[in-house]
């Protein structure tokens, strides 16, 4: 027999029959799994979403931290190159901060300076090596060779002359004493005396000092204005060529011409020119190669001592 309890509300009917009890109570947990599954879906569904909302922030945080880092390494760069220009305009702070250089860097640095600073004392010491060269060349083939050639010329023409002042003097007192009859031929000798020691002794060395300015005007050391001086010699020494050449024509280098005339007793036929300018062009060419042979010697030494200092002879 089915027992029903009223309630309150008459339109719900609750059965107590244990007959229906079972299935309701069934249904009641699985609608409550039911439930239970919805739940955990949405809380799940919401925390994924909450993940990645989250996700999304630190990246954009990331981001702006390492564009803000990279911001400021530049803005870094800037103000030290800055503050490095501000330096050097500061009397109080050091110019140049040597601990900033990577220690490569200096050693490349000294390195180089090193190199630049022994080669420019290379230079230095093969220039004056170059000069000392060429002073030897001046000195071994010009003025060294003519000086000695000149001096050698000086001391034969003295002898020449015996005792005489110069040669002119020497062929009046030949022609005052060959028109003596008394002495003729003492005058005759004089004359073939001074053509012999001409033409052996004082034109080879006139020869030898032509070639010897021929060979090497290169060398000169005043160019032009001592150029014009050895011209006016070498022009000397063509007119002696030709005074030689007559000699030999007429014989009258070993004296055995049988009869002289007032002629041959000019100093034109017996050694060129007697005017004023040759006889100081022979003076000035001796003063102006014993002068500058001189200054060649001191500044060979000069340079010795120089190269010497330097250790590079």
């Amino acid at each position: 027999m089915t027992q029903h309890l009223p309630v309150t509300r008459p339109d719900v009917f609750i059965s107590v029959n244990p007959l229906y009890s079972a299935p309701d109570s069934a249904l009641n947990k699985f609608q409550m799994m039911i439930l239970s599954s919805l739940i955990t879906i949405s809380v799940v569904s919401m925390a994924q979403s909450a993940a990645l909302l989250l996700w999304g922030k630190l990246r954009l945080l990331q981001t702006s931290r390492l564009a803000a880092a990279a911001s400021t390494s530049a803005l870094r760069s800037v103000h030290r190159r800055w503050m490095t220009t501000t330096a050097e305009k500061t009397k109080d702070e050091e110019r140049f901060r040597w601990k900033d250089m990577p220690f490569q860097a200096i050693s490349i640095a000294v390195g180089i300076g090193t190199l630049l600073y022994q080669n420019q004392k290379s230079e230095e010491l093969e220039l004056r090596r170059n000069n000392l060269a060429y002073v030897n060349n001046q000195l071994s083939k010009l003025y060294g060779p003519l000086y000695g050639n000149r001096l050698a010329n000086q001391k034969s023409y003295k002898e020449g002359l015996l005792g005489r002042e110069n040669l002119v003097k020497y062929l009046q007192e030949a022609e005052r004493k060959w028109r003596d009859p008394e002495t003729r031929d003492e005058g005759v000798q004089l004359l073939t005396r001074w053509r012999k020691f001409l033409f052996y002794v004082m034109h080879p060395l006139d020869l030898k000092a032509e070639e010897i300015i021929r060979d090497n005007a290169h060398l000169f050391e005043y160019g032009v204005e001592e150029a014009e001086l050895f011209v006016k010699f070498v022009v000397h020494v063509n007119h002696e060529k030709l005074i030689v050449a007559n000699w030999h024509e007429k014989g009258e280098v070993i004296g055995n011409k049988e009869e002289f005339e007032e002629g041959d007793f000019s100093r034109e036929r017996n050694g060129g020119k007697s005017d004023g300018k040759t006889f100081q062009m022979f003076v000035q060419l001796v003063r102006h190669v014993k002068e500058t042979y001189e200054k060649l010697v001191e500044r060979k030494r000069s340079l010795v001592r120089e190269i010497e200092e330097r250790g590079g002879y």
